[in-house]
């Protein structure tokens, strides 16, 4: 299993402020800081207690806020970590969809898919793993954020694979190779041997399977969006 950085804390409140900073909806400089800090310091428990033994009283310590303070901005523990994971998802899917415009080839497309929902994924670890096993259930609060994002993700490398190849294959296609990226994360977050070796050879499978897709070695009339209904 991947145990947290050093570095883990600086990343979750670099990612937290630049979304929070792009919105500006969180109203005088002071209470953002303190919604700010809430989340960044609530991420070291999740980490460490999981999501069912963290109670909002151990958030508090950990921000060392008061209770009155913590129901300014949230409702209750749930609340916290579905604020993280919406702001985490926000900025991945900002850094894909820069990275994907200026793709000029299916390798391309393919090859920073992959190193920025690894490394993103791999550089927060504990936090990002928890995020993920809860979001997969279907009555998480988080399940509806994972979904829209998965969509969003899918719909640009549609266009974008568009654009590099001419051909368009129904988003379902994509949204696969979706789910087989968050696995492979999963699956290298419960690792107990993630070196950069094991990580360089999961993006390696991964970019070949979908490059064998995307690339041309395929069916493509398996692949092609469903025939509207008439």
């Amino acid at each position: 299993m991947v145990s947290a950085g050093p570095y883990e804390l600086d990343a979750i409140r670099e990612i937290i402020n630049r979304v929070l900073s792009a919105h500006r909806d969180d109203g005088p400089a002071g209470r953002a800081h303190a919604r700010t800090e809430i989340l960044i310091h609530s991420i070291a428990v999740f980490s460490r207690r999981g999501l069912d033994r963290t109670t909002v009283q151990d958030l508090l310590d950990a921000a060392g806020i008061s209770r009155r303070t913590f129901y300014k901005y949230f409702r209750n523990k749930f609340d916290v970590l579905e604020s993280i994971y919406q702001i985490s998802v926000e900025n991945m899917i900002l850094r894909f969809r820069r990275e994907a415009e200026r793709s000029r080839s299916v390798a391309e497309v393919v090859r920073n898919t992959c190193n920025i929902y690894f490394d993103y994924h791999l550089s927060l670890g504990p936090i990002i793993r928890l995020m993920m096993e809860e979001a997969r259930r279907a009555d998480s609060v988080l399940a509806p954020h994972r979904a829209t994002a998965y969509e969003t993700v899918a719909g640009v490398m549609q266009a974008e694979m568009q654009r590099v190849t001419g051909r368009v294959l129904d988003t379902l296609v994509y949204q696969t190779l979706i789910w087989t990226l968050e696995s492979y994360s999963l699956d290298l977050l419960n690792n107990t041997d993630c070196s950069a070796g094991t990580v360089t050879h999961y993006k390696q499978i991964m970019s070949g399977v979908a490059e064998a897709i995307l690339a041309g070695q395929a069916d493509w009339q398996k692949l092609a969006p469903r025939a509207e209904s008439r």
